[in-house]
């Protein structure tokens, strides 16, 4: 019997709200982000630690994947979502695949941010834009070498189309950039390269100087904008 959406599991909600893509290739754009509560990472450096379970300052209101549609398509002309986190792909899985559903019957475009550490095969097609952020050291995420840890998984998300999907490396150190360029060479990665300085210690004056761009001329420095934009 197919479950109705009664059936369907909650979802962890850290919050819903309405501003602009901060980051990589869509910067500047209006879209309504879903942030899911919960990672099984642990970023040190994580910018938002309301959104972590081992945090102890973590939020979350629980809501049903109906009240989620709801909420977003409540905000008027808002048709790009952003499903980010916490990890949103280990939400339960069958309220999301329904949520996303619904969104883009809506004439939602659906974007999500994800560390790629993990795979649903079954939101590949259903997401049309990936953003999929590999961690470096500074991380303090994986033991052991980080790109031994993420590369067998990360392989995966190269399936998509490159038009559907970015890399984002999020650089603190110089360690963390020849973590990224050992994690793009072993993928014998080609697409859409994001590099996000760190938002405390990272120092793009000093990423512009490091990056071989003889090598990877494909690659983007670009901060967090809505932060310097005074927005949420």
């Amino acid at each position: 019997m197919i479950p109705t959406v009664q059936d369907l599991p909650g979802f962890r909600i850290n919050e819903i709200f309405l501003s602009i893509q901060g980051e990589g290739l869509h910067v500047g754009e209006r879209t309504v982000f879903v942030r899911f509560y919960g990672c099984p990472l642990g970023c040190v450096w994580c910018d938002q630690p309301e959104a972590l379970t081992h945090t102890g300052v973590g939020t979350f209101r629980a809501m049903t994947p109906e009240e989620v549609r709801d909420t977003v398509l409540a905000f008027p002309d808002a048709r790009r979502v952003c499903l980010t986190g916490g990890e949103p792909v280990v939400a339960p899985r069958a309220g999301l695949l329904w949520l996303i559903r619904e969104l883009r019957s809506a004439g939602c475009w659906i974007s999500i941010e994800t560390s790629g550490a993990r795979i649903v095969e079954e939101l590949l097609d259903a997401i049309d834009f990936w953003t999929v952020a590999p961690k470096g050291r500074s991380a303090e995420t994986f033991e052991g070498d980080v790109v031994e840890a993420q590369a067998p998984t990360l392989k995966r998300y190269l399936s998509l189309p490159e038009e559907r999907r970015q890399f984002k490396f999020v650089i603190q150190t110089r360690e963390d950039m020849e973590d990224a360029l050992r994690l793009l060479d072993e993928l014998k990665y080609r697409g859409t390269i994001i590099l996000q300085p760190e938002h405390e210690k990272g120092d793009g004056r000093k990423i512009f100087e490091w990056w071989p761009w003889d090598r990877y001329p494909e690659a983007r420095l670009i901060p967090q904008t809505h932060k310097i934009s005074g927005m949420h």
